[in-house]
């Protein structure tokens, strides 16, 4: 039986969780170990996990519009500001993210790429702080606060998802077959 396009949300919606959440673990990880790879990786972790978490919403959107959630409407709007909030917190982390660790990998193409060693000797002259590598720890602080506030939008918004489809059975046969008997004639 093929998937059909209001049945993508709960498909794709595990992957951003599953990468934003491991992205935070490897951040975390990275803080103890001092290894700018492992940064990196949390980097592209993270970078996959926003545009998931994009895909998520939506999915959910078009999942939403094809089901009768009358029933639990405030549980959707709940589910679905927290979902943006959620979203807007590791963007916005992500463009953090970049601003710093954009200088060092334009550094690393200077040779092949004589444009971008300018734009990373630019990007250090504004922000000189990242040259060294050695982050200003209120920097850091600051990331690992939206990290954990990213974290707990993540599992609240998972968390009212789950009653919706656990407890209400929206998206589950049952509930499309009652709400198709409810439906006027």
């Amino acid at each position: 039986m093929p998937i059909r396009l209001v049945e993508l949300h709960p498909i794709i919606v595990h992957f951003p969780i599953a990468l934003l959440t491991i992205s935070v673990i490897l951040d975390v990880i990275a803080l103890f170990i001092r290894r700018w790879n492992v940064v990196y990786a949390a980097t592209w972790l993270l970078f996959f996990g926003v545009i998931g978490a994009l895909a998520a919403g939506l999915t959910g959107q078009i999942s939403e519009s094809h089901a009768n959630t009358s029933a639990v409407a405030a549980i959707l709007s709940l589910h679905k500001t927290l979902g943006f909030a959620t979203g807007f917190v590791f963007a916005l982390l992500l463009l953090v993210r970049l601003m710093v660790l954009a200088p060092h990998i334009l550094e690393a193409y200077r040779a092949q790429i004589p444009l971008a060693g300018k734009i990373g000797d630019t990007l250090y002259a504004i922000f000189p702080r990242v040259r060294s590598k050695n982050l200003p720890v209120f920097l850091i602080v600051v990331y690992f606060i939206g990290s954990i506030i990213g974290l707990v939008l993540l599992t609240l918004t998972g968390y009212y998802g789950g009653v919706m489809v656990y407890e209400h059975g929206v998206g589950t046969q049952a509930f499309i077959h009652a709400a198709h008997l409810l439906l006027p004639q």
